[in-house]
């Protein structure tokens, strides 16, 4: 059973500047109530897919990637999913100053899945594990800190289609192109 998604990965220089920054939330937080997403598995998720035949995955997305332009990436803040009152996951929420990662999103989303898009960009940093509410109110006030990393921006490369194994990690199906 695949567990297919596509995301956008960091540059090398961003995914090592958000490693070595991300020492200073674990500081803030409770290390045992949380689980830190690794430096190689940074990625910015554009579609959740799950279960679809890849051979049709695969041939709607190099379609529809190559009939688009690179977004230009920047790390905004710090954020929390479902919400900053409620966050079960600290992210850094993402902008696009090109205007082009929507419009890649939303087509892919149309092609591929159909009906409602909701879409927010972000890097996942961590993810609570069912815990106490004294956790839940530490992560909501780092969360309202305002602390983040130094700017931070990229020119995505393409998309990357991955399936997630049942251990937790990630396996490369394919990489597409963004047209030049």
């Amino acid at each position: 059973m695949n567990r297919l998604f596509l995301a956008l990965e960091p540059s090398s220089l961003v995914r090592r500047a958000i490693a070595d920054w991300q020492p200073k939330p674990h500081e803030r937080l409770d290390r045992q109530g949380m689980r830190w997403v690794r430096p190689e598995k940074y990625h910015v998720t554009l579609l959740f897919l799950g279960d679809l035949p890849t051979e049709s995955v695969i041939e709607s997305t190099e379609e529809i990637v190559q009939q688009h332009a690179a977004p230009y990436l920047t790390v905004e803040k710090i954020t929390g999913f479902p919400d900053n009152k409620r966050p079960g996951v600290l992210a850094l929420q993402i902008s696009d100053s090109t205007g082009r990662l929507n419009p890649l999103q939303a087509a892919l989303h149309t092609a591929l899945v159909g009906g409602d898009n909701e879409y927010v960009p972000h890097l996942s940093l961590s993810r609570m594990k069912p815990a106490s509410t004294k956790l839940g109110h530490k992560l909501r006030d780092y969360i309202h800190s305002g602390e983040h990393p130094e700017e931070l921006s990229w020119t995505a490369e393409g998309v990357a289609l991955y399936n997630s194994l049942p251990d937790g990690g990630y396996e490369l199906v394919r990489r597409f192109e963004f047209k030049k």
